[in-house]
């Protein structure tokens, strides 16, 4: 069966198919690409992440329940990713080329969501911990959801319940009629979230729920203690983008592990962006947060289009056009020259290799490149030519270029003798950048739907600079009596602010386009804590006269205000070519201090006209192992794109989701490898949708089974220090969390083992014939001496003697698991990747019957892989369930316009 995810798709793209036509023209560009797969959201910007994550949901429970996974699966548990001393706050900026972060920053990424959605959101200081809680009802009722300990719970009307309700007393069933703080976090914790109710219940699905002692109890603790709730700052920052934009002689590949792992450079620092100046990777053994892009740019120099892929140049004349001397070089001898080329990455870039053949034939001759990460305003010189004659260049590069997700590479001439004296021949640009492995658009088990789509066609200059500790002056265009403070912002003081009390001090930024400006957008934080003071924010396109679109004079919280203003083509002159932006600061009293008006940041996006707009065809290559009953195979798929948008399947088979290679962009005839393109599967086969699984969701009802009495088959293993205490741990309601330990004290009562060797036969007596539903197998894999059972089979008895077969469930079901299953953060870490299970090391298996049976005794034979023993964790039998299907992962993939 085929699940809703996949029929939706299809009819959206029935709906919004827009063709572009095919232009063959070598030296065009395609911008603002959305690559996007229905396996996650898509992450190009915010608008686009919170439409494609909660746009299929119905109510804003389901809508912000969306938000909470989505920022728990697109992260971990660590320290926080900073830039220039700054964090990490922007979600688009973060999800895709960070996802390493703390309680306080995820708090801040699923506000910035439940903004965008039009709801309210607020900041929450527990004791040791931060959570987020969002509104959806103008502020009456407000609900609390942590992704970082990756936990919400319901009050009794089954609505996601606050803080408040949290720390407050309850009773109920539970208790037993007693009141007590906490009840809700102990009780009735989203079942995707525990492994059982009650205060030795674990968070599931967090970082290290058993060694890190994720508990309900002390998770509730943090509550029940006494929280804050932030009412001065909102704690969000957006408004970056995921620009990505491919132009000939580019390619750009994704991949989902570091490429310094293959051991061919010497350097890893050349691979990661320092998380406390480690690899990413390497805190708090994560091994599965960070991976690697590739983008090549080897532009054809002698092509007499080549121009149009100089972001910018200046007195600059192509060999094309004449056929002699070096292939770019002066167009007039006695003035300097110069060509641009941008590295817009997409990713944060870490290095920057740059090689080249160029020609100086004189000692008096310039020829230096140069590269800038702040939009062309500062230039860093890394080469100068000190020989005589054709000469190589080659460049390694990391602080100069790292950190930014936007480089241009300048390559200066002069020459007093002729014009061909001196240029360039060749060049080819190989950038890394870092990415999160965990938001790239995965394919999974079955049929996947991919979709290529693209915004407005116009290429971007971002500028984003620290102000901090006097960072502003390496970008700033001019200033008056600011002040900078020597740390980046906090939420609730100004980082650039007034530096002068009673005067109006000022800072203005430009950023200058190559071509005629089409939109630009201001970004800033304004704080402004007193009635007396005001902060304005002005723009102008002559840097003489200023408007002004933003002014906070009153005084109010929040103290972190977000702007985004806009000012579309409509609103820009002709031809204008800069974009400037001004912030006025006055302050009564309190400047050069906490109190001071300022701003805490600044981004702007100036969008700008490419110089040939018209669209290439482009190539889409999926590289992946699927993982056979026979044995691994590696596969991969190129699609052709001829128009946009486009959307096509590809199928994947194997008895569990494939490990993804890498996904490459090009645009035709622009493959790296420069072998002859097969379009399609590389094997030629399409395995079609049959290894698709049918996603459901599970509904239970009570445990019949709990505390019941069973007998065994074989006694448990008293060598591994953990047996079936008594006989009872397989009913007592404890399961266990994911987790390596074996015989600690904190598992004891929710874990036992077996050793290898026969099948185990469990018997439990429910006391009366009663009505079953379905039940859980709860199976735990701490090594790879203990494993989930090979096979589990189901029967019924009214007597004890005459067994009716209702079922069986095989080891590798816990690939195919329910619809709102969430896997723990260490699911996918490579460690485990020896293991029959790799990471999945605790599971509960399920099994419903098409209608309700009736029995007194519940056999079940659990059958150990080869050699292997078993980690029995619990039966339950439940005396009801409900079961449907499970909505989408994510909404329809939908319309993304190519502007023509």
């Amino acid at each position: 069966m085929v699940t809703l995810k996949r029929s939706l798709v299809v009819a959206t793209v029935l709906i919004f198919f827009v063709a572009t036509s095919f232009t063959n023209n070598t030296e065009a560009g395609v911008y603002n690409l959305h690559l996007a797969s229905d396996n996650a959201p898509d992450y190009t910007n915010l608008d686009s992440f919170v439409r494609s994550a909660t746009g299929h949901l119905g109510t804003p429970q389901e809508k912000c329940i969306a938000v909470w996974r989505w920022g728990r699966r697109s992260r971990r548990q660590t320290s926080c990713s900073t830039e220039d001393g700054r964090l990490i706050w922007d979600p688009i900026l973060h999800y895709n080329s960070y996802g390493t972060m703390n309680c306080g920053v995820i708090s801040g990424l699923n506000m910035a969501s439940w903004l965008k959605l039009g709801y309210k959101a607020r900041y929450v200081q527990l004791g040791d911990h931060t959570v987020s809680e969002v509104s959806w009802d103008g502020g009456a009722t407000w609900h609390m959801f942590d992704s970082s300990m990756s936990f919400f719970c319901y009050n009794d009307r089954s609505v996601v319940a606050s803080c408040e309700e949290i720390k407050a007393s309850h009773a109920g069933e539970f208790s037993d009629g007693v009141d007590e703080p906490g009840y809700y976090y102990y009780y009735h914790g989203a079942p995707q979230c525990i492994t059982h109710r009650g205060k030795d219940g674990w968070r599931c699905c967090s970082d290290n729920p058993v060694s890190y002692q994720r508990t309900l109890l002390n998770g509730a603790s943090s509550y029940t203690g006494g929280f804050s709730v932030d009412k001065y700052t909102l704690h969000v920052r957006h408004g970056h983008r995921y620009i990505l934009n491919l132009l000939p002689g580019q390619s750009y590949t994704r991949y989902w592990t570091p490429l310094d792992r293959s051991g061919a450079d010497e350097d890893k620092r050349n691979y990661y962006r320092p998380l406390k100046g480690k690899d990413p990777d390497e805190q708090h053994g994560l091994h599965n947060i960070r991976g690697n892009g590739l983008w090549l740019f080897e532009p054809d120099l002698r092509d007499a289009d080549c121009r149009d892929l100089f972001y910018d140049s200046e007195n600059i004349e192509v060999a094309a056009e004449h056929d002699s001397g070096p292939a770019v070089h002066p167009a007039k001898s006695g003035k300097s020259a110069q060509v641009v080329f941008k590295v817009s990455a997409a990713n944060v870039i870490t290095s920057m290799q740059i090689t080249a053949e160029a020609m100086r034939a004189a000692s008096n001759d310039i020829l230096r490149v140069l590269v800038s990460r702040c939009a062309g305003i500062k230039w860093i010189p890394v080469w100068e030519s000190r020989q005589i004659g054709r000469q190589p260049v080659e460049l390694r590069l990391r602080d100069e270029v790292a950190g930014v997700t936007q480089c241009l590479v300048k390559v200066e001439f002069s020459t007093g003798g002729k014009k061909t004296d001196v240029g360039l021949n060749r060049l080819k640009i190989k950038t890394i950048t870092q990415l999160n492995r965990r938001t790239l658009p995965k394919l999974t088990l079955g049929s996947n739907q991919i979709r290529l789509s693209a915004d407005s066609q116009v290429d971007t200059t971002v500028l984003w600079p620290p102000l901090h500790n006097g960072q502003y002056e390496t970008t700033v265009f001019s200033a008056r009596d600011v002040y900078s403070d020597e740390k980046p912002d906090g939420m609730y003081k100004a980082t650039l602010g007034a530096g002068r009390n009673g005067t109006a001090c000022e800072v203005v930024w430009r950023v200058k386009a190559p071509t005629d400006i089409s939109c630009v957008t201001y970004g800033a934080v304004v704080t402004n804590k007193s009635p007396n003071d005001f902060v304005s924010l002005q723009y102008s396109h002559d840097g003489r006269k200023f408007r002004e679109f933003y002014r906070k004079a009153d005084g109010d919280a929040p103290f972190d205000k977000q702007i985004l203003h806009t000012c579309t083509e409509e609103q820009i002159p002709s031809h204008a070519r800069q974009a400037f932006f001004k912030g006025v600061f006055f302050s009564k009293n309190g400047a050069a201090a906490y109190t001071m008006s300022g701003i805490q940041d600044i981004l702007l996006h100036v969008e700008h006209h490419p110089r040939d707009a018209r669209f290439q065809p482009i190539e889409i290559t999926y590289n992946w192992t699927e993982h056979r009953a026979s044995g691994d195979v590696t596969r991969s798929h190129t699609e052709p794109i001829r128009s946009l948008e486009h959307t096509y399947t590809i199928n994947v088979a194997g008895r569990r989701d494939p490990t993804m290679n890498w996904v490459r962009m090009n645009l035709k005839g622009g493959d790296p490898d420069q072998q002859r393109i097969v379009y399609g599967y590389s094997d030629g086969k399409d395995v079609g949708a049959r290894f698709e699984p049918e996603a459901k969701i599970f509904v239970w009802g009570d445990n019949i089974a709990l505390g019941k009495a069973y007998t065994v088959s074989r006694a448990s293993s008293k060598t591994s220090n953990n047996p079936d205490t008594a006989g009872t741990e397989l009913t007592n309601g404890k399961i266990i969390a994911p987790t390596d330990y074996v015989s600690s004290k904190i598992v004891q009562a929710a874990t036992a083992f077996w050793a290898s060797g026969e099948s185990v036969t469990v018997v439990i007596d429910l006391g009366s014939v009663k009505s079953v539903a379905g039940l859980r197998v709860s199976t735990h894999q701490p090594n790879g001496r203990y494993c989930h059972p090979k096979q589990i089979t189901i029967a019924l008895s009214a007597d004890g003697k005459n067994w009716q077969s209702v079922g069986t469930i095989e080891h590798d079901d816990l690939w195919k698991p329910p619809g709102d299953y969430e896997p723990w953060e260490h699911d996918d870490n490579p460690k485990y990747n020896e293991l029959p299970a790799a990471g999945r090391l605790a599971y509960r298996y399920p099994l419903t019957f098409e209608k309700p049976l009736t029995g007194r005794y519940v056999r079940i034979i659990c059958t150990p892989l080869e050699g292997r023993g078993m980690g029995l964790s619990e039966i339950e039998i439940f005396d009801k369930v409900e079961v449907s299907p499970a909505p989408p992962l994510v909404a329809p993939l939908r319309h993304s316009s190519l502007a023509k």
